[in-house]
């Protein structure tokens, strides 16, 4: 297949880049064979609809609901070169340009205002050997609806392929929406993951994602609070082995009066893994009484490993409250020796380790099967299959 790169996880406001974190580039396949199989379920609930539209047709009807985002010219006094989009997402506009033209087709999802659909729509997609597929959806929640949604990357453990999915969400005014993504591909897969919400007045929007497999992993989430008192919340899971890559990014443009927006990371990196978190508050004018707040907590296993943490907070107003922190250690030996004299075997306590740093995050997911795939791939990930 041929190849191209492409420029995404651009941080809003550039930095000094010795580190090499003011973007990436990664090569992206094109002409993808799209042989990944979609089973759907929850779609049946009163008040859920969905239909299979073309690419266009997706594209441009999620712009005309983001109609009301006052695109800057400047950005914390940097032109905003990389805020071209008319729905902004996560990995940026180059991305959107290419799965436009490698996607087949794309899914709306509509929840009906006032709907409250007991159960969650899920979507789980089985990715065989060498699968190349590309996926676009787009979520509507109407007004005052609460609803949850998650989509599963699963594939062989051993199994090789190229992903690329985009979603882009919107929130009328009072919609609560939970998207959980979970990333379960194979040792030899690149996936590339983009999201993008705007939130109206008072909505909620609560994204979660747990990163723990493939060779080459590649994230990104951008929410306009557009209204006044929305609220977005961000919890990420993720576990980096071998030689592999994970690179994220993060941002919250917290538009409209009283938002709220928090951010919390929780991470495990062994080995030769290589990690970069782009996390980004962004408070524009006219966003007054609002706060933010990020916090990560990274576990390393290994001397060997690459992290990176860009925490920023950017500002444009006066009367906001920002925070962002970080915690970055190794197992306490102390902790490996007791557990040991507890019968444990350093493989079986550190498994507990990592299991603990990630459970805040998965028990999270209203979904048995999911979980039970999230325990069984780290169980193998150490060999405890």
């Amino acid at each position: 297949m041929n190849e191209q790169d492409i420029r995404i996880n651009h941080l809003p406001c550039l930095t000094w880049n010795r580190l090499g974190v003011n973007h990436r580039s990664v090569p992206v396949k094109s002409g993808l064979e799209g042989a990944a199989k979609l089973m759907e379920s929850g779609l049946d609930q009163d008040g859920i609809t969905s239909e299979n539209v073309t690419v266009s047709e997706a594209e441009a009807y999620a712009d005309s609901l983001a109609h009301g985002i006052r695109r800057e010219k400047y950005v914390a006094g940097k032109t905003a070169i990389y805020m071209t989009q008319a729905f902004q997402t996560g990995l940026g506009g180059e991305f959107t340009d290419y799965i436009d033209k490698v996607a087949g087709d794309a899914s709306i999802y509509r929840v009906a205002a006032n709907a409250k659909p007991a159960k969650p729509v899920i979507l789980n997609y089985d990715f065989g050997a060498g699968a190349d597929d590309a996926a676009i959806h787009v979520i509507v929640a109407g007004e005052n609806s609460e609803s949850t949604f998650l989509i599963n990357y699963r594939s062989d453990a051993d199994a090789a392929g190229f992903s690329a999915v985009g979603t882009k969400v919107i929130l009328g005014k009072g919609a609560k929406l939970n998207l959980i993504k979970v990333n379960l591909l194979g040792s030899g897969f690149e996936q590339l993951d983009d999201t993008g919400a705007v939130a109206e007045e008072s909505a909620v929007f609560s994204f979660r994602q747990m990163e723990l497999g493939g060779a080459e992993t590649y994230s990104g989430c951008y929410v306009d609070q557009n209204g006044q008192k929305s609220e977005a919340y961000i919890d990420s899971g993720y576990m980096v082995s071998e030689d592999h890559t994970l690179d994220l990014n993060y941002v919250t443009a917290q538009r409209g009066k009283k938002t709220v927006s928090n951010f919390n990371f929780k991470g495990v990196l062994q080995d030769r893994a290589r990690k970069t978190l782009r996390d980004t508050i962004d408070f524009r004018n006219g966003s007054a009484g609002s706060v933010g707040d990020e916090q990560e907590d990274v576990l390393l296993l290994d001397p060997t490993v690459v992290n990176k943490s860009v925490p920023v907070i950017l500002c444009e107003e006066e009367d906001v409250d920002g925070r962002h922190g970080a915690s970055i250690g190794r197992l306490s030996e102390d902790m490996l020796y007791y557990l040991e004299t507890r019968g444990l075997s350093e493989k079986v306590a550190t498994v507990m380790m990592v299991r603990g740093r990630l459970h805040s995050i998965e028990r999270e997911i209203p979904d048995d099967e999911t979980q039970n795939a999230i325990d069984a791939f780290i169980s193998e990930q150490f060999g405890m299959d």
